[in-house]
């Protein structure tokens, strides 16, 4: 039985939605397991999150693309409890093109994504950070930022695709002004990424009891 055929059965038995290759390695050498999960993204079996890491599919009726079984949050929190990424894999942002992942003590790097949408590490030294920079206000820090290094935000010709990708996959572009600054700032150096996040987080809460107090 060849093993891209061991491999979808095995993958067809396993619970959740997330598949590392770490769980996949007993069953081949290095390149025929490389080689079988090729073959297995070309067929639409599986998709790409990042290094090592794999979505379960389906076809989608209509198109016959194949489409995650899950959402990109879910999948991320799967993955990131798998990976053990952090002790509780709770999303401080769980809408949208950028998903916040709190990973405690650890600093991360891993990258993960899909469809345009990706995920962004706080830890303990960005909630550190995210101290000295404003906690209330943060809209109009980042504006006055902005124009203070002259900077404002250009769409790249993959922000819509983004979004529509986003979109047909049933998730709200979680975009506005403020995190299109953001990311204006960050693409022109003026933000570190810890910086961009921890931003993020704190506009994100200020907006939070905004509406919660109205």
């Amino acid at each position: 039985m060849e093993l891209a055929h061991r491999m979808r059965l095995s993958i067809r038995r396993r619970a959740g939605h997330v598949v590392l290759r770490a769980e996949l390695a007993g069953l081949g050498s290095a390149s025929q397991v490389s080689h079988a999960l090729k073959v297995l993204q070309r067929d639409g079996e599986l998709l790409r999150l990042g290094a090592g890491v794999y979505a379960k599919t389906r076809r989608d009726a209509a198109t016959g693309a194949a489409r995650p079984l899950a959402d990109f949050r879910l999948l991320a929190q799967e993955a990131a409890r798998k990976l053990k990424l952090a002790a509780h894999a709770q999303t401080v942002q769980d809408r949208g093109p950028a998903l916040v992942l709190d990973t405690g003590r650890r600093r991360v790097s891993r990258k993960l994504a899909l469809d345009g949408r990706r995920v962004v590490y706080v830890n303990d030294r960005t909630r550190a950070r995210s101290q000295e920079l404003p906690t209330v206000g943060v809209a109009r820090f980042v504006r006055e930022l902005a124009r203070k290094h002259h900077i404002s935000y250009t769409r790249t010709p993959l922000d819509p695709w983004a979004e529509t990708v986003t979109r047909l996959a049933g998730d709200e572009a979680g975009h506005g002004p403020v995190q299109d600054l953001l990311v204006a700032l960050k693409r022109a150096g003026k933000l570190s990424t810890d910086d961009m996040a921890a931003l993020l987080v704190n506009y994100l809460r200020e907006r939070k009891q905004d509406v919660r107090s109205v």
